[in-house]
């Protein structure tokens, strides 16, 4: 894991040596991107743990580019933003051993209008779910089946790519923080009602680093910089 140069770097110093911590115990606990990737799957109880972890990681690497996108200064330009663009799909193929090929990103600014839908989609499917149950497309269980199920039930299996190629990103947007802010920078100069979800955070985040209350004073004040424009 390389280190943040302080040529390039904005935030004190202090939260960057958390934010390496951080990183560093994750990558201790559960292996880095490459490790968890060749695991090709994980139990529910493992999959939790890890993802509980990687979001306290994410928040915080958030932070620290929020932190270093309020030392770029507003174009001059009127800010525009960029139309989406349709993209086609492509069958690619990547090797748990060589973690520097995977195409990644990390992302700061999560949409959430399209999580807000896909959650809508998802109470559609289950609401047309129980229409057939009650209609009889679908077999119920017996008392002897649901039984079983609830004294053993049967173990789930994920897949362990999804959260390598997100500890990837965050680790790749701490080796290398300058065009992730300096991208952000622009998107904020545009929208910067958007800061405000750059400031939250998971209920751990607070009790796996040291130097929180520094961090959330350094993110809040980025956050008016934007907001004040």
């Amino acid at each position: 894991m390389s280190a943040a140069t302080a040529p390039t770097t904005y935030a004190p110093p202090i939260l960057w040596a958390a934010a390496r911590a951080l990183i560093s115990t994750i990558f201790a606990l559960f292996g880095e991107p490459s490790a968890i990737a060749a695991l090709h799957t994980h139990r529910q109880s493992e999959r939790r743990l890890l993802l509980k972890w990687l979001r306290a990681g994410e928040a915080l690497m958030r932070h620290l580019l929020l932190i270093e996108a309020a030392h770029y200064a507003k174009p001059n330009t009127r800010p525009l933003l960029r139309a989406p663009r349709k993209r086609t799909r492509r069958l690619m193929t990547f090797e748990a051993a060589n973690p520097e090929d995977w195409r990644v990103s990390f992302r700061c600014l999560l949409d959430r209008p399209a999580l807000r839908q896909a959650q809508g989609s998802r109470a559609t499917n289950t609401d047309r779910g129980l229409s057939l149950s009650k209609a009889g497309g679908r077999k119920r269980p017996s008392r002897e089946e649901r039984w079983c199920s609830d004294h053993w039930p049967k173990p789930k299996f994920y897949s362990a790519w999804p959260l390598a190629e997100r500890a990837e990103a965050m680790l790749r947007a701490f080796n290398n923080p300058e065009p992730y802010a300096r991208r952000l920078a622009r998107r904020l100069h545009a929208t910067p009602h958007r800061a405000t979800s750059l400031t939250r955070h998971p209920p751990n985040l607070p009790h796996v680093i040291d130097e929180f209350p520094r961090l959330s004073e350094e993110a809040l004040a980025a956050r008016r910089r934007f907001e004040s424009g």
